[in-house]
């Protein structure tokens, strides 16, 4: 990131304004941001593979994001949302179009029994859109608030496993076919590394940034797969989220906590860094430019 930096990066809103070129587009449409926009031209973009662009901006990260009045927005990665689309559930489409590409990575069909390990804002929405489409989820998870979350969206169980052998044990018990790793953090992935059952298949979603072991007799013997899923390729897993909420299968903003004024920002931030959010807050962004008919509340 260069600073100074308008963070904001899962969002939804109205449209206030827009270019000479944009067409068949109108004032106060309601969409949800695409925020992650690949150049269209390089070789992994060909290749779909978008999602890894070296040329990748980033609204929120590498362009100025939506904690502010107003965000600018590359046409093609603004999807408009129908009227009776809740906006609090338009703001979570991002981390939900996640949830989506992860359980494409697993390649594996419904019904199948997957876990989740860490149920923070992306493991909880990789259970509820799995859930949503047909898989059996068990979930570890030390957060008793988390479990509970995790078990009031539709998971069969929820431990919290203190080693690996627990885990394994789990695990196989549960007939785990595919594992994914939420948590992002070193230890919940070696966790992962270790406790797989014979022939499974991990799918790291979370993004620790230390090494782990790695033991690849093991990982030979007994058939196993590791896999990144990094974010979601542009248009396809958008469009997909977006059907999927639409159709009434998935009602992502039941996973955020409580709608916060823009003011609060800080004090949540403090309160993320230090571990203490059990859910995602929202942001309700008041523009006062605007009358209600043309500019509700963006989140």
């Amino acid at each position: 990131m260069t600073y100074p930096m308008v963070l904001g990066h899962e969002i939804s809103g109205r449209i206030v304004a827009m270019g000479r070129e944009v067409q068949a587009r109108r004032m106060g449409e309601r969409v949800v941001v695409e925020p992650n926009i690949p150049c269209g031209r390089c070789e992994l973009c060909a290749r779909g593979l978008g999602r890894i662009c070296p040329q990748k901006q980033s609204i929120g990260l590498t362009r100025w994001g939506g904690l502010a009045d107003y965000v600018a927005v590359p046409d093609q990665f603004a999807w408009s949302i129908p009227e009776s689309f809740a906006l609090k559930d338009a703001a979570v489409i991002e981390p939900t179009a996640v949830a989506v590409h992860a359980l494409s990575c697993a390649q594996v069909e419904a019904g199948a029994t997957i876990a989740i390990v860490g149920c923070g804002g992306v493991g909880l929405l990789v259970a509820t859109v799995a859930i949503a489409q047909g898989y059996r989820v068990v979930a570890i998870e030390p957060n008793e608030a988390r479990r509970s979350a995790v078990l009031a969206a539709g998971a069969m169980d929820a431990i919290a496993a203190d080693s690996a052998e627990e885990a394994r044990a789990f695990f196989e018990r549960a007939g785990v076919v595919t594992i994914f790793e939420c948590a992002g953090l070193p230890v919940t992935t070696q966790l992962c590394l270790d406790a797989a059952p014979q022939g499974s298949c991990i799918v790291l979603v979370g993004m620790a940034t230390e090494d782990v072991a790695l033991n690849p007799l093991y990982f030979v013997r007994n058939e196993l797969q590791v896999r990144g899923a990094l974010i979601y390729e542009h248009p396809a897993d958008f469009a997909r989220t977006i059907e999927l909420v639409a159709g009434g299968k998935l009602a992502p903003g039941s996973t955020t906590g409580a709608l916060e004024p823009l003011e609060s920002l800080s004090t949540l931030l403090e309160a993320m860094e230090a571990g203490e959010l059990d859910a995602k807050p929202l942001i309700a962004v008041r523009n006062y430019y605007f009358s209600d008919d043309i500019m509700s509340d963006t989140y």
